[in-house]
């Protein structure tokens, strides 16, 4: 999620101080961490056994994205963005049909919190979910998903293992049982509305020193859709991590999520950095073995890129090579 980012690198480096370990540390895994003209009923997701996806900056299914499949020559499988429950607003219609009428799936990361507040806020917590309190806010969503009709992800409360969300197990005194009963409502609720068009993606981070562990937070295989891990290539802009291939940042989330399920493992929110001073050559080269990864490890489920200029430039296009590279790896990439 795009507005944890500074809050990661703070984590990263006071762990770096107190622990003098951060080889392998957290943030987004630190330490690592044909295209449609037309949709079918079926959404592209599900047309897709690997989808390729992207979240990016701007109006879901907006200008940006149709100016990035037009580059690449393809139309992304799923398009994801965020919403925080701190907006109170029913469910996102008029974006998700955006992005089905380009031929991709919503994937909506709904987040229960405020994200100008940070830690320690208690109004969205787990236990309150679990417990009903929002009831009346999950069936809105739930009531306008069924109305909506097509296929939609939703990804909720995703990187629950780490620490620097208030819904992560152990922080802001959420407990185990608080996160599987608030998921366990919240498919109940959408499960009561009709709304059978919805799928549930669970998606921890990829483990790190200290992480709590996957299972503590796993609702089971009758309540999850499809899983994904997040992970990055940090490559040194936080202390303690180094440049760390796509396969490596995710090897061991995928032992981990092995133990729990067998269903494949979507790289829920993936990207690199560059190396700097090489006009992009190591991202583009790292781009390149993330897509022979993905050809040649069955674990793999599909992937999101993130694409944002944040705190680090991740984008596709950051240099013309990580482009090509990209575009090149795409085109060989079987949904």
């Amino acid at each position: 999620m795009i507005r944890s980012r500074i809050v990661r690198r703070l984590a990263l480096v006071l762990c770096a101080v107190t622990m003098g370990v951060c080889a392998v540390l957290l943030a987004p895994g630190a330490a690592q961490a044909a295209r449609r003209t037309t949709p079918s009923l079926a959404s592209a997701s599900e047309q897709a056994e690997r989808p390729f996806g992207v979240t990016m900056p701007g109006t879901p299914g907006g200008s940006q994205l149709a100016s990035l499949a037009s580059a690449l020559g393809r139309t992304p499988d799923e398009v994801m963005w965020y919403v925080a429950w701190s907006t109170q607003t029913g469910f996102p219609t008029t974006d998700a049909a955006r992005v089905r009428d380009l031929g991709a799936t919503p994937v909506i990361t709904w987040e229960p919190w405020d994200p100008s507040a940070g830690l320690g806020q208690t109004t969205y917590s787990m236990k309150s979910i679990a417990a009903g309190t929002w009831n009346g806010y999950l069936k809105s969503w739930a009531r306008g998903a069924a109305k909506y009709g097509s296929p939609v992800v939703i990804r909720f409360a995703h990187e629950m293992n780490g620490t620097w969300y208030p819904w992560a197990i152990g922080v802001d005194g959420t407990t185990s049982a608080d996160y599987v009963g608030a998921w366990n409502r919240m498919r109940t609720v959408f499960k009561n509305a009709g709304a059978t068009n919805v799928t549930f993606r669970w998606n921890p981070n990829v483990p790190y020193p200290g992480s709590t562990p996957m299972a503590q937070a796993w609702p089971g295989a009758s309540k999850v859709d499809s899983v994904a891990l997040d992970g990055y290539n940090w490559g040194g802009t936080l202390d303690g991590t180094t440049w760390t291939s796509f396969a490596d940042v995710f090897e061991n989330g995928l032992d981990e999520m092995a133990t729990l399920t067998s269903l494949p493992v979507i790289a829920g929110e993936t990207a690199s950095v560059e190396a700097g001073g090489d006009d992009g050559a190591a991202k583009a080269q790292w781009i390149t073995a993330m897509f022979a990864t993905l050809a040649d490890d069955p674990r793999f489920g599909g992937f999101t890129w993130f694409d944002y200029d944040k705190e680090n430039d991740w984008r596709i296009d950051s240099y013309q090579s990580t482009f090509d590279a990209f575009r090149t790896g795409l085109t060989s990439y079987v949904s």
